[in-house]
Parts: C-alpha cells; structure tokens; sequence
C-alpha cells in the first residue's frame, strides 16, 4: 500500500482536475468557454485550418512554468497548482471538444488517449520537480534526471499527437 500512495496522489489529483475542468466548462458562458480553450489549444476550433505550433508553445509553457517555480524555494509549492491547472484545462477542452457537433470522432481517437497521456506525465514531472511532502521519500536524490526523462517522453507523445491529428484532420 505504501509503494501505491504516488500512483494514488497522481491519480486523485487527475481526477479532481478533470471534474473540475467539466463543471468549469458547465457554469461558463459559451463565448468565454470557447476563447480559452482555443487560446490554449487552437486545434480544436474545427472550423479554422489548425496550426499545431501553438501546441507545442502551450506545452513549452507549462513545463517552463514548473521549472521556473520549482526552481525558487519560496514557490516550490505552486508546482502541483500548475499540474492541477493542467488537469483541470484537461477536462475543461474535452468536455467543449464533447459539445461540438461532429467532434467526437476526433475526441476518442486524438484528443482524450494523447492529452490523458500528456497530462499524466505533466503531473509526474511536476512531482519529480517537487514533490509534497507526504511523498518525498518515495522520490530519489536523482529525480531531477527523471524529470527530463518524463519531459523527453513528453516531448515524443507530442509529436506523435500532433502527427496523429495532421492524420485526421486531413
């Protein structure tokens, strides 16, 4: 049971972020629903032709986000905020990629596997980065080094899923 409590941590936060992001998306006004998620991610505005450099640009800031927090002592902490905006972004743009007629193709074989994926990893990089404290003695003194692993594996289902979405969308 112990081994499992960081499964657990990263599962429960993923979770929560998730519901959150859908009653989010429920008690927004559809004008500013729809700005923010194609803000943060213009590939789902079906309408417009897709530019998949922005994907890259939100992904870069979300990770340069956590490495600048990790990175001072005073807001260590806010690391696994950041990885629950993730998650909560997560549910939020499924849950307007879910509203839109004719999208669910694109939801179930692009969308919800790659960003399920993404954001796990996201919060496994955010915890190698700085861990809470009920779980720092389940990360060694090297996890710095798996934090870029965790990156570098990020970095490779992105360009798989953005691949796989220049692949649909044609």
């Amino acid at each position: 049971m112990q081994r499992s409590l960081p499964f657990l941590y990263l599962l429960t936060l993923l979770i929560i972020g998730f519901t959150g992001g859908a009653v989010l998306f429920r008690f927004a006004e559809a004008g500013m629903a729809e700005t923010v998620t194609v803000f943060l991610d213009p590939r789902l505005d079906l309408a417009v032709p897709a530019k998949p450099y922005r994907a890259i640009l939100t992904f870069m800031a979300f990770h340069v986000i956590a490495l600048f927090l990790a990175s001072h002592t005073a807001l260590r902490h806010a690391v696994m905020f950041v990885a629950g905006l993730r998650a909560v972004f997560f549910g939020f743009a499924s849950t307007y990629l879910i509203s839109q007629e004719g999208a669910l193709t694109f939801y179930a074989a692009w969308w919800f596997p790659a960003q399920l994926l993404l954001t796990l990893l996201f919060i496994l990089f955010s915890m190698n980065l700085s861990p809470p404290f009920m779980l720092e003695k389940y990360f060694s003194r090297h996890r710095k080094e798996a934090a870029i692993r965790v990156a570098a594996l990020s970095a490779a289902i992105l360009a798989v899923e953005i691949g796989l979405f220049i692949f649909l969308d044609n």
